[in-house]
């Protein structure tokens, strides 16, 4: 499946480079691009890890279970 004019953009993680990824996504037609290095600023997904280790690390001693936790955690957003 061909997407025309579509862009991946995915930080510099070594699993990311190389190998079948790349070739995945060259052959669905999308251009690959990589942020900078060491810039967890322009990778929005960063904001979104911190703020949900925040919040289990908030949750994790009230509840018996990780799974527990997990579960609060993700009700309350």
């Amino acid at each position: 499946m061909k997407v025309p004019d579509r862009h991946i953009i995915m930080n510099n993680a070594s699993f990311h480079k190389g190998g079948r990824i790349e070739e995945l996504i060259q052959t669905a037609g999308c251009e690959l691009l990589y942020l900078p290095p060491d810039s967890p600023d322009l990778n929005k997904i960063e904001k979104s890890w911190s703020w949900l280790k925040s919040r289990m690390r908030q949750e994790i001693d009230q509840h018996d279970t990780l799974r527990e936790a997990i579960e609060a955690v993700l009700k309350a957003s």
